[in-house]
């Protein structure tokens, strides 16, 4: 199936260049090269001051250490094994800029503001009724459009924060959204490279092609069921 990529399985550290990032065509020139491109810039993690649930209860991501334990959707308290942190330039071309996700429209309770390629989990009957599961992991970038979703120039950004596990895990920041927080070796890998042995992933990640036709279907939906429509928070 186009677009369909396994989030959380264990990474196969051998080189593959299919994982780089392609040049981006709105690509912009200067800082001594001739094109600068997504791979120069942080487009995943969580920007410092988004609030993860802990067993201390709601905590800044900026402000959570190794040792940590963190409330995960699947797999209850897990500690945290790694912090990475990325300082955020302070111009961004248009691909690398942030996302603006309304109160709500992910469950967040407050408003939330997600690099382009954050991977979110999302519980919707459009994603049950195009292939068989109701959760599905989407890129922050691929929702825009949905429910207020939009690409905003948001001025000098906080740094980027990833928390890091044994295993990929699923955490609830601000409220109710799920985000994917990747394992000590991030990085999700195409269906074709798992071994056969290997079992398969928890959740399906979507992109490309298959994620418009979902976030489409996700809208048709909020277009006949109205403000019953939205995402609910998964339970």
């Amino acid at each position: 199936m186009l677009g369909l990529t396994t989030a959380f399985a264990h990474r196969d550290t051998r080189p593959d260049t299919r994982l780089m990032a392609e040049p981006d065509p709105r690509a912009v020139h200067g800082l001594g090269r001739d094109r600068v491109t997504v791979a120069d810039y942080t487009t995943e993690g969580l920007l410092a001051g988004t609030r993860i649930a802990t067993t201390l209860g709601w905590r800044p991501v900026d402000c959570i250490a190794v040792g940590d334990t963190v409330l995960t959707f699947d797999h209850g308290v897990q500690t945290v094994v790694a912090v990475t942190r990325a300082a955020m330039p302070d111009h961004l071309p248009a691909f690398a800029r942030p996302i603006l996700v309304p109160v709500g429209a992910l469950g967040n309770e407050t408003r939330l503001i997600l690099l382009p390629d954050q991977s979110v989990m999302v519980e919707s009957d459009a994603a049950e009724a195009l292939f068989g599961d109701p959760f599905a992991i989407l890129k922050a970038r691929d929702l825009v459009g949905l429910r207020g979703i939009e690409r905003v120039d948001a001025g000098r950004l906080p740094d980027a924060v990833t928390l890091h596990f044994a295993e990929h895990e699923v955490l609830h920041a601000d409220g109710g959204a799920l985000v994917v927080a990747n394992a000590d070796v991030p990085g999700a890998i195409p269906l074709d490279r798992l071994p056969v042995t290997r079992q398969p992933a928890p959740y399906a990640s979507y992109s490309g092609r298959a994620a418009q036709c979902l976030v489409s279907a996700m809208a048709k939906d909020d277009a006949c069921q109205g403000e019953e429509g939205r995402l609910r928070p998964a339970a």
